[in-house]
């Protein structure tokens, strides 16, 4: 009698699926610029350090991401995430970073630069900027840009504060910002750069670097916290590694950002 012994092997022991966003432009969906997101173009340098991994993705609101990644009966991964005692107790992180960029700016039309005496790119405390010159703030509400930017911000009159809800709140405010019915926004250097070349008079905007925040921020890649999760990020950290030492790497991580901070990133990049 012949017997045929069929070994169970796990059946994705070598497929990563990737939660992403619409959410430019880490992740860009559509139009011309489709698939140039910060985020996903480290998911396609990470495919060609894993040629042995099938990659897959799966588009969800940002609301359900980490719901979706916190599912123990599925095993999905996500990149550009921060560690928090919360998540780290249904999310395998990895040690090695998968997104390394700028803390929150602020974005404003250049008049207002000029008017201030300072100059694009520059370094300035955000209390001194809404308590001396009572300049008037838009940020996205529900949105947290860290425990000292968050303490500014409650401190500040509801006149003074401009809290946007909607599907796409920095867009809109930069609408407010460039018809002048606001002074400023706080958001990612990234995030303001990218709607600044989408918009016709975009051109009229700059940045400034906000002095109560650390100089960079770190996002580290997650995956569900079961044991196919913790197989994968084993994999992953062997693969972040080394990529961190890629030119293309570095063009990745600068490819979002204005000029007068490319330089300030570029210092932390290897």
């Amino acid at each position: 009698m012949l017997v045929i012994i069929l070994w169970a092997l796990p059946i994705n022991a070598k497929s990563i699926n990737w939660i992403r966003l619409d959410f430019a432009p880490y992740y860009i969906l559509e139009g011309q610029r489709q698939g140039q997101g910060r985020d996903e173009l480290v998911i396609q340098l990470l495919h060609d350090m894993m040629p042995e991994h099938t990659f897959s993705n799966s588009t969800l609101p940002a609301s359900r991401a980490i719901h979706e990644l916190s599912n123990a009966n599925k095993t999905n991964c996500m990149i550009s995430l921060y560690k928090t005692t919360n998540r780290a107790r249904y999310i395998q992180f990895s040690e090695q970073y998968s997104t390394i960029g700028l803390s929150p700016s602020i974005a404003l039309r250049k008049d207002i630069i000029q008017a201030l005496n300072l100059a694009p790119g520059q370094r300035v405390s955000l209390l001194k900027l809404l308590k001396e010159h009572k300049l008037t703030v838009g940020v996205s509400l529900n949105r947290s840009f860290g425990k000292k930017i968050d303490s500014i911000l409650a401190t500040l009159p509801t006149e003074q504060l401009i809290l946007r809800p909607g599907k796409d709140p920095l867009k809109s405010l930069t609408y407010m910002l460039l018809k002048k019915r606001l002074d400023l926004i706080i958001g990612y250097p990234s995030e303001h750069y990218h709607l600044q070349t989408l918009l016709e008079n975009g051109n009229e905007l700059a940045q400034l670097v906000i002095s109560e925040t650390d100089d960079i921020t770190r996002g580290y890649v997650g995956c569900t916290k079961n044991a196919a999760g913790l197989a994968l990020i084993t994999e992953i950290n062997k693969a972040l590694a080394p990529l961190h030492d890629e030119p293309k790497y570095n063009e990745v991580m600068l490819k979002w950002l204005p000029n007068e901070l490319k330089a300030q990133l570029n210092s932390h990049l290897r």
